[in-house]
């Protein structure tokens, strides 16, 4: 054989896709190198090393990374400019800022913040783009309509009265509510979203969330090493080959749940009937003898059989991403909601005023009750302000960006939304730690900036299931303090907050829960 030759054929190979990486890195490090230029008007922290750039500031715990952006966003605003080896970002942190940002369709693409989370939901609503999202968007919005999430208060209700039953049998002891959440969010959006009842007796629910909190470290430990955002060099890692055990977990769970939908969806005859028939409009159409409404996943089962572009890896990385975000972060907002509620007794004393008048002698809440419950709605508003669920969000500049302060971004900038400190403005939120629902009064909220308050992001990707997840909210909270005093354990002050894929709280959240007679 001709060994000589084939040798040749190699090197001559090899150094072509050696070139090619080099000219390809090169030209990125040289792009990177002129916005970096052109960022260098912003202000910010000195870097501890040229070559590294901020890298200190960010490879940190989640509990210091959290100091840290708040140390940065109180010395810095209105904006600062951070880097990262070569990747430079802009921080901002006013809501003229914000609207810039996020009320246009111009910077919609996610970052790399983002794409850190492709191997788990894929090209889903949260990291999808461009036709895709509006297509995907389109076929979702509907799922979310309010005579639908009417038709989900039962299940929420049902839900709601297992929690009560978990509570009384531990009452008066200290509980760590963030499980609490956590157990009623996931049964909750099963069971509604998904037309899935859950098994209490199954573990794969408790690897679920296990595995999501176990995600929430690595996406850290990630995001602060700029080498395991390549794709290869994660892999090989030690991190990445644990990211792949959770990653196991997440999807089998997601995937028993579609394909046991799948299975009762295609052996239901009456569906097409209905729609043949006409019988009632079609954002109105009932599924199954039980005559509920359609479910997000039957929605998106429809699509794959009516062909509107969407196959089952759609289904799937659709109904991940819709998991993730309406389970967990509804759980953690719950969580530090109860906490607040728990340490101001005399805001705890008005909302169960409220409870009482609205339902009288009734146990269980109507849609109705819920509209009408607006001091509890207030309350749930601060509590995101406070505490909102998602700590930032991040887009990069399809073209150049001139912020409120006159600087630019040129296209192809980071962008990250630090919403904690957005909702901590002392210029628009007076004494901005003080826990306070009359903030959110109409007269209060009238000249306040649009994007100061935005917990939900905002503009044409704001969050499509904002609705579902206030529902969810005010009916355990309507449940809970009808029946129960809260009293504090931990504080604010005691709390020690860590950024993770969602805002988590140390050490748990823990509240005691007395009767009420």
């Amino acid at each position: 054989m001709n060994y000589a030759g084939e040798n040749i054929i190699f090197i001559t190979l090899l150094s072509i896709v050696s070139v090619t990486l080099l000219v390809f890195t090169l030209k990125r490090c040289y792009r990177s190198y002129k916005n970096f230029e052109k960022l260098a008007k912003f202000d910010g922290p000195k870097v501890s090393s040229f070559l590294l750039g901020h890298w200190d500031l960010i490879a940190q715990t989640p509990e210091m990374l959290h100091t840290t952006l708040r140390q940065l966003a109180k010395k810095y605003y209105p904006h600062y400019n951070l880097r990262i080896l070569h990747h430079s970002s802009v921080n901002i942190l006013s809501p003229e800022d914000c609207e810039i940002i996020l009320g246009t369709k111009k910077h919609s693409r996610k970052s790399v913040i983002y794409l850190l989370l492709l191997n788990w939901l894929n090209d889903g609503l949260l990291l999808s783009k461009g036709e895709k999202w509006t297509q995907r968007r389109k076929i979702l919005t509907p799922a979310f309509h309010f005579s639908i999430l009417k038709n989900f208060l039962a299940i929420f209700n049902e839900e709601c009265e297992k929690i009560i039953e978990v509570i009384n049998n531990k009452s008066s002891e200290t509980m760590d509510v963030v499980a609490l959440c956590s157990e009623f969010a996931l049964y909750a959006i099963n069971k509604s979203a998904m037309g899935h009842t859950l098994d209490p007796r199954d573990k794969e629910q408790l690897q679920y969330r296990d595995a999501i909190y176990s995600m929430g470290d690595i996406y850290i430990h990630r995001l602060a090493r700029p080498w395991l955002h390549n794709p290869l060099l994660y892999f090989l890692s030690p991190t990445g080959r644990q990211e792949y055990k959770f990653l196991r977990i997440l999807h089998n769970f997601t995937r028993t749940i579609i394909k046991k939908r799948m299975s009762t969806f295609e052996n239901i005859t009456e569906f097409e009937k209905l729609l043949k028939e006409k019988e009632v409009e079609d954002d109105e159409v009932y599924l199954s003898q039980k005559k509920r409404k359609l479910a997000m996943l039957d929605i998106l089962l429809q699509a794959k059989q009516d062909g509107e572009q969407i196959d089952y890896e759609g289904i799937c990385e659709e109904v991940d991403t819709f998991m993730f975000e309406g389970h967990d972060t509804t759980a953690v907002a719950l969580s530090f909601c109860l906490m607040l509620i728990a340490n101001h007794p005399a805001i705890q004393e008005e909302i169960y005023q409220e409870i009482k008048s609205v339902l009288e002698n009734r146990k269980t809440p109507t849609y109705s009750d819920l509209q009408k419950m607006e001091y509890l709605e207030r309350c749930i508003k601060e509590s995101l302000r406070l505490y909102p669920s998602v700590y930032f969000i991040s887009r990069i500049t399809d073209e150049d960006a001139v912020l409120h302060s006159g600087l630019m971004c040129p296209e192809g900038t980071t962008i990250n939304i630090q919403i904690f400190d957005v909702h901590r403005n002392p210029e628009i939120y007076p004494d901005p730690e003080k826990f306070d629902p009359d903030r959110f009064l109409p007269d209060n909220c009238q000249n306040r900036h649009p994007f100061a308050y935005i917990p939900f992001s905002a503009g044409p990707r704001n969050c499509i299931g904002q609705r579902f997840a206030m529902l969810e909210m005010k009916t355990l909270l309507v449940g809970i303090l009808q029946r129960f005093k809260l009293i504090p354990v931990d504080t604010p002050e005691t709390i020690v907050i860590r950024v993770e894929l969602v805002i988590r709280a140390k050490n748990g959240i823990k509240v005691k829960f007395i009767p009420r007679n």
